[in-house]
């Protein structure tokens, strides 16, 4: 199972998975309650070899869902340092439940989270090995910076509250099996959900979720085509209009607002 030592998990995801594995939780004392939905850790190294092959095979399904590490660390001791990182605390003060040990999750931190940040919630791990499109990508932390886990500015905290929404729009987009295109098209997606909330008012998960997939395959002249802009300007009060008469249009309406969207950016080129 490469060179890792730890499995890391989130509670929630492995909850059908042999029972009776040495879990060590890593939830803070005040969230002891909560730990069913919080992370937790398993040292390879405690499992019998029947618990291995479990684990081995619930690992090496397309989409796995928990994270490898490597460490020098007890189960226990890991899973305290991890505890500190449950929460992080937004640009308004609020503190949020940072789901790091989810793959979906985890992997969008490393482009949401600063340097320090990151630098703080691997501390103790010299190795993470996450999934996705049926691989296993190593990261490895060197030339960390000093480990800060401070507050997130505006702009962290909304792309961290933006992260399902980031996964239900890849959902819908090309499959993007390389990780830093991943991010870099994350990122886009962040873009456009912003701009959806911020500027149409879009308060509607699947409202956002097509106004970013739209965005990331037509570009800015969509928002204002006549096929589109009428349904933009109401989903604000009258939420899911703009994904459900979208998804209504015929593939020659499509065409037609492709076509449009382009003429426009030659005209734009020219002038």
């Amino acid at each position: 199972m490469l060179v890792c030592t730890h499995v890391l998990a989130d509670r929630l995801l492995v909850r059908d998975w042999l029972s009776g594995l040495p879990w060590q939780d890593a939830a803070p004392e005040w969230l002891g309650n909560e730990r069913h939905l919080l992370p937790a850790v398993l040292r390879l190294d405690q499992l019998d070899d029947t618990q291995h092959e479990e684990i081995a095979r619930c690992l090496a399904v397309e989409t796995a869902s928990a994270i490898l590490i490597r460490s020098d660390l007890s189960a226990d001791a890991l899973a305290r340092r991890l505890a500190r990182h449950v929460t992080v605390t937004l640009a308004d003060d609020s503190a949020a439940v940072l789901r790091f040990a989810d793959p979906g999750v985890f992997i969008h931190l490393l482009w949401i989270l600063p340097l320090p940040h990151l630098a703080s919630l691997c501390d103790g791990a010299s190795g993470w090995w996450v999934p996705h499109h049926d691989l296993w990508h190593e990261l490895q932390f060197r030339d960390r910076p000093e480990a800060v886990w401070s507050r997130l500015d505006e702009a962290q905290s909304i792309a961290l509250a933006n992260v399902g929404l980031v996964n239900d729009t890849l959902a819908t987009l090309p499959a993007v099996p390389d990780l830093k295109q991943l991010w870099r098209c994350s990122q886009e997606i962040n873009q456009w959900l912003c701009v959806a909330q911020s500027k149409f008012g879009l308060a509607c998960a699947s409202d956002c979720v097509a106004f970013a997939r739209h965005g990331c395959l037509l570009g800015e002249g969509f928002t204002g085509h006549p096929k589109l802009a009428p349904y933009l300007h109401e989903a604000a009060t009258n939420p899911g209009l703009y994904a459900e008469a979208s998804a209504l249009l015929e593939e020659s309406d499509w065409d037609n607002v492709i076509d449009d969207i382009e003429q426009m950016n030659r005209k734009r080129e020219v002038s």
